[in-house]
């Protein structure tokens, strides 16, 4: 369930992969100020994180709660068809967790999922692998997404759109921003579709 690169791929593809994508930007106020480039990890084994200290380890595991709670909000939304568009982005169910660029990305996988008329199917597995980064503003972390058990299907006809021969799991590197409410909102992801985790 979590985020993907769109290019090159039909949309029934980009939506079986949307939660982790982040291509298209939104109008979110406080945006976080962008890193110059996201790592990307092909070993199927990570590198140990940097050592945390208490409070960073407790800031890295309230931020991923609210990883998982966005989780559960998209999944729910994407199975069900059904999300509240309020014209106020920060009344949206998924702003209380994402932001930015992310948000905007898993938004608009939400409305072309409604438009065509398709839904997920199955519950993703989602794994905190390490830390990559932790600053006052920012963390940075890499995940390990098993969509194996998952599928996106017509709503009528119950058949799947998914393109075939998808690598299935895969990691993906997400980053959270500290906005001035100070809620930790995930911003940013990159996914890795050629390696494995």
């Amino acid at each position: 369930m979590i985020p993907y690169s769109r290019r090159g791929r039909s949309v029934a593809a980009a939506t079986l992969l949307a939660v982790a994508s982040c291509v298209v930007f939104a109008g979110c106020s406080a945006e976080v100020p962008e890193p110059a480039a996201l790592p990307t990890h092909a070993a199927v084994r990570p590198s140990p994180g940097p050592a945390l200290s208490g409070d960073q380890q407790r800031t890295v595991d309230t931020a991923w709660a609210a990883f998982q709670k966005l989780n559960g909000i998209y999944l729910t939304a994407g199975q069900t068809g059904k999300y509240d568009w309020n014209k106020d982005v920060t009344r949206r169910p998924l702003y209380r967790y994402a932001g930015g660029r992310y948000m905007a990305q898993l938004e608009r996988d939400l409305g072309l999922l409604s438009e065509q008329g398709l839904v997920r199917i199955g519950k993703p597995k989602v794994t905190l692998r390490r830390v990559v980064s932790v600053s006052a503003t920012s963390i940075v972390v890499e995940a390990c997404v098993d969509d194996a058990g998952t599928d996106t299907v017509n709503k009528k006809t119950r058949k799947s759109v998914a393109a075939p021969g998808q690598n299935k799991r895969y990691p993906v590197t997400l980053r959270a921003g500290l906005y001035p409410d100070s809620a930790w909102r995930w911003v940013d992801s990159h996914t890795d579709r050629a390696a494995s985790c």
